[in-house]
């Protein structure tokens, strides 16, 4: 039977006798001697053949000595679009033996392993994986980039058991924590902990997360030094950070980081310090942290709980005003915008920066405009009398809360002297979750933003470009 014929037949459907020609066709595309007989079987394949069972066993039947060229043609059809159906038979039959792999075929094979590829898939790249040369760099970097798009544990295993070696000493790192061996890290003699730092910036978050876990698990303390290096480089956002140090249980780490945190952020990790015996290293680190625990424990069963995030295409205009970051001129003049909206941003963002005084927020919450009266309610909501006519008087129950709760940790010292204030005149029936919040933002920013450098015109110095620093036993020379 020709090539052909057999291809006709494969498709033929003919009642009673139709079932047999293509079983036959079959079997003579798998015997054809040149390889156009599987490639039609594998076209076949793909169109959902109704002997598709019948094909993958009679592709599984070929010999790596006597049929080596046919299996590679199936490696050849697969690398151009890869499926799981023929991943099959391919892992069962193996990488094609005694030819030197073409590199762009390579790098089209190792390419199918990705995040979103199926089990299957990802066991046939590994399987060709093994059968390339081990001291090849260009084919062990292909496969340590495979691995770290897929996070496949079958390219995971092979990249140790072969004791692969990349180009790069970070991904060797990279691969060497992940996998729980900080030996292995260590002789690579990452001095400066720029290895970590790479190793960190190329790996997805789970692999993050065992990288915390390895760290974690070791007593070395270079490792968790070049690992907080590794968090500070910027390569992560901060909630993650929060995570990662959580896993490594690096109280130092976990307290320097509040600092790109807001109040809210603070409380989760009080909750975490309440329930640990774990505390920063430092005196006036742990003493920060015990003061918001005493405040933390008056809060009771107070529950922060996380809201829905907006429709897509809103934003909180709370946040929006702050990441316009309008200067002290323009929150002025929007005081005295006739814009209700423009003049409440003056107002919110005016008493963070002791532009607005009590006086305005008073004049304010009478304002015939209800998004002032809001503002005024949220920044002071003990100022002003209970109003059960007013529609925004809801807020007078949660208010403090809501203000507090998004002020960021590392402000200004001005920001700083101002919730001191406020801590000493917190009243009311509310007063006393209001004092809490103070009492932990006042706490952390009591190390981080107490003190200032200070420019003093008015004195004499022998250098006019001097700069006089005032009370800010933190600062390191």
């Amino acid at each position: 039977m020709t090539t052909d014929a057999a291809k006709d037949r494969l498709y033929d459907t003919t009642l009673l006798v139709g079932v047999f020609r293509r079983r036959a066709a079959i079997k003579a595309l798998v015997q054809r001697p040149d390889t156009s007989g599987v490639v039609a079987l594998v076209q076949a394949l793909r169109e959902g053949h109704p002997e598709c069972g019948r094909i993958r066993s009679v592709l599984r039947q070929l010999l790596p000595l006597r049929d080596n060229n046919k299996i590679a043609a199936l490696w050849d059809e697969w690398a151009q679009a890869p499926d799981p159906e023929l991943a099959n038979v391919l892992s069962a039959l193996g990488a094609p033996s005694g030819r030197t792999q073409d590199a762009r075929f390579v790098r089209a094979v190792l390419a199918a392993a990705t995040s979103a590829a199926a089990p299957e898939i990802l066991q046939a790249v590994a399987v060709f994986a093994r059968s390339l040369p081990v001291q090849d760099e260009a084919s062990n970097d292909g496969i340590y980039a495979a691995w770290i798009r897929s996070q496949s544990t079958d390219l995971e295993q092979l990249i140790h058991e072969q004791s692969r070696q990349a180009s790069s000493p970070a991904l060797e790192a990279l691969h060497a924590l992940v996998i729980g061996k900080p030996e292995r890290y260590f002789e690579l003699n990452d001095a400066d902990g720029m290895l970590l730092v790479h190793a960190f910036h190329m790996a997805p978050e789970p692999f993050r997360e065992s990288i915390a876990r390895t760290v974690g698990a070791s007593p070395d303390r270079r490792l968790l030094e070049n690992y907080r290096r590794a968090l500070s480089s910027g390569t992560a956002d901060a909630a993650s950070n929060v995570e990662n140090l959580k896993l490594v249980g690096d109280e130092d780490g976990l307290f320097e980081v509040t600092r790109s945190l807001r109040l809210r952020d603070v409380v989760d990790l009080c909750e975490r310090w309440s329930s640990s015996a774990g505390r920063p290293g430092g005196t006036q680190q742990r003493a920060a942290v015990e003061r918001a625990l005493a405040a933390h424990g008056t809060l009771g069963t107070f529950k922060l709980e996380r809201t829905e995030p907006l429709p897509e295409g809103l934003v909180d205009i709370f946040e929006w005003w702050r990441h316009e970051n309008p200067t002290d001129a323009q929150l002025l003049s929007d005081l005295d915008s006739p814009d209700p909206l423009q003049k409440a941003r003056g107002l919110y963002l005016g008493r963070e920066g002791g532009l607005v005084d009590d006086a305005q927020l008073r004049e304010a919450t009478a304002s015939e405009h209800w998004p002032q009266r809001l503002v005024a309610r949220l920044l002071e909501p003990e100022l002003f009398p209970e109003t059960q006519q007013d529609h925004v008087f809801w807020l007078n129950a949660c208010a403090g809360d809501a203000s507090l709760l998004l002020a960021p940790i590392d402000g200004m010292p001005e920001d700083y002297a101002r919730y001191s204030r406020l801590l000493t005149q917190a009243r009311s029936p509310i007063g006393s979750r209001t004092r809490a919040f103070l009492e932990i933002l006042c706490a952390f920013q009591g190390v981080f933003v107490a003190n200032g450098i200070v420019i003093d015109e008015g004195t004499e110095t022998a250098d006019r470009g001097a700069v006089e620093i005032e009370d800010a036993p933190h600062v390191n020379f």
